[in-house]
């Protein structure tokens, strides 16, 4: 079985990126956050018993077999805009940053590692001579004359002599996979620069995007339809605000970017999935439901 791909960027890199977007020192406190951890507990469950004993006290249609619906008003313009301007704060566009950069790094960077094997420094040499050897071994069944293998068996031994694949093996080493690992770490800082730049206009955004879901709310609707209607068009705004602020420019800088290292990489850069997009939405709407 295939070892997996080298990682050519860490949790590190995507830390130092961050720091460096937001001009965080390295006494900063940034901690880069573990997705899908467990949240709430009896503390939340109590403080929701509380709001609901008191709902039941004052309002007849949250009882039991109440009966009648609860229709309410959606949120208005303003309380829609402050939800979604806790997105403008630094510490919330921090964490939004480390997730774009571990998981969208990780995607367009990886195709990068398959260009790598997992060889350990050092043992390209003997990987190499074991190469020449099971093709010296191939001539050898090709049941050639005894004078036409010798020709072609001498031939070869005096093109990869142990010192010719030793120097292959330091120019791999000393100077090919550095490259490769320099061209993914541009690619994490055309990112972090992107939507970092993405990032710190969201707040002139935040009001056109609430005054979107506003017009577009019913006048009343059902209570238990509120939060996956906030859900549904806050992630839609916020996916379409990131794909129109960032994937042009970032497809854009990638062709000439590859296109420089064409001897470097037979790879071409990956397309950006739009459905990751909706991913950082989801981040994001975690976020504002946090702190609203």
């Amino acid at each position: 079985m295939q070892p997996p791909s080298p990682t050519l960027v860490t949790a590190s890199d995507v830390m130092a990126e961050i720091q460096r977007q937001f001009g965080a020192g390295s006494d900063a406190g940034l901690k880069i956050r573990v997705y899908g951890a467990p949240e709430g507990g009896e503390a939340s469950a109590e403080a929701f018993r509380e709001m609901l004993a008191s709902l039941q006290m004052y309002d007849d249609r949250y009882r039991v077999g109440g009966g009648e619906e609860v229709l309410v008003e959606p949120p208005s313009r303003a309380a829609l805009t402050r939800g979604l301007s806790v997105l403008g704060r630094v510490e919330h566009q921090k964490r939004v940053l480390d997730h774009i950069l571990t998981t969208f790094g990780r995607r367009l960077i990886d195709p990068l590692a398959a260009i790598l094997d997992t060889t350990p420094e050092g043992a390209l040499t003997a990987r190499l001579g074991t190469a020449r050897d099971l093709l010296l071994a191939q001539i050898a069944d090709l049941k050639l004359t005894p004078e036409s293998q010798q020709i072609l068996t001498t031939d070869i031994q005096k093109l990869l002599t142990p010192e010719y694949l030793a120097m292959v093996a330091e120019h791999e080493e000393r100077v090919q996979r550095p490259q490769v690992k320099a061209l993914a770490q541009q690619i994490l800082r055309l990112l972090g620069a992107t939507f970092r730049r993405a990032l710190g206009r969201w707040p002139e955004h935040a009001e056109q995007i609430a005054a979107g879901i506003s017009r577009r709310a019913p006048p009343r609707l059902r209570l238990q339809d509120v939060p996956g209607l906030l859900r549904s068009q806050v992630t839609k705004g916020v996916e379409e605000f990131l794909w129109v602020e960032t994937s042009t420019e970032i497809e854009g800088a990638l062709g000439p970017l590859f296109a420089a290292h064409r001897g470097l990489v037979a790879v071409r850069p990956p397309t950006l999935d739009r459905s990751v997009y909706r991913e950082f939405a989801e981040a994001c709407w975690t976020i504002i439901i946090e702190h609203c």
